[in-house]
């Protein structure tokens, strides 16, 4: 890979890192509902019907809508930018981020449209589509590269940028919990410093 793809490689790696970290500290807000995986929250939306608790319905329902917001504002903010796209979407994910870092007790909201917005930020590398804040995708491609090269086919090693993806996903999951374990509570405030630090990377480099 060039300089310029790996330095796109880190800017991703970075932004799934992030999710990963975020991803953790709603956890432990909310317990077995999450912040940027919406597929877990649709299931237990799913599951919450099933058993009539509307009260759990609506929580899921309010995360997943939140996300799709956050999603919508995100791809307006990236259209809208242009060129700096990157740079404009992560600045907006970290304003959201310090938002909930200075009031902790309405962390959740402005999370869960960081998230949903973060994913406007960097979408391919090179030509690799990349996924920022969920990894199934990510994961079927991984293994289908890698089922694809044990029969011979796949001369286009892209695949392995997956599993990179993956584990700076797992990375940030692995070193938010770690902190937490550490200072004994949920800590948001890593969160915006990582995406502030993002924002002045994708600065520097557009």
């Amino acid at each position: 890979m060039s300089s310029v793809d790996r330095a796109e490689v880190a800017l991703a790696g970075g932004m799934a890192f992030l999710a990963g970290a975020t991803d953790v500290y709603g956890l432990s807000r909310l317990h077995d509902l999450y912040v940027s995986f919406m597929s877990g929250n649709t299931t237990s939306l799913g599951k919450a019907i099933g058993d009539g608790d509307l009260a759990r319905a609506a929580t899921a329902a309010g995360l997943v809508g939140l996300f799709v917001a956050g999603a919508a504002f995100g791809a307006v903010l990236a259209e809208w930018a242009g060129k700096w796209r990157s740079v404009v979407v992560t600045g907006w994910v970290t304003l959201l981020l310090a938002w909930a870092a200075l009031l902790p007790t309405l962390a959740i909201p402005p999370i869960v449209l960081a998230m949903g917005a973060l994913n406007s930020a960097m979408s391919h590398v090179g030509q690799t589509s990349v996924s920022l804040t969920y990894v199934t995708g990510t994961l079927v491609k991984f293994g289908q590269g890698v089922g694809e090269w044990l029969c011979g086919k796949n001369r286009d090693w892209s695949w392995r940028l997956q599993g990179v993806m993956w584990l700076c996903l797992l990375s940030g999951a692995v070193v938010e919990t770690w902190l937490q374990a550490r200072l004994g509570a949920p800590i948001v405030w890593p969160l915006p410093i990582v995406a502030g630090s993002l924002t002045i990377a994708v600065f520097l480099k557009t």
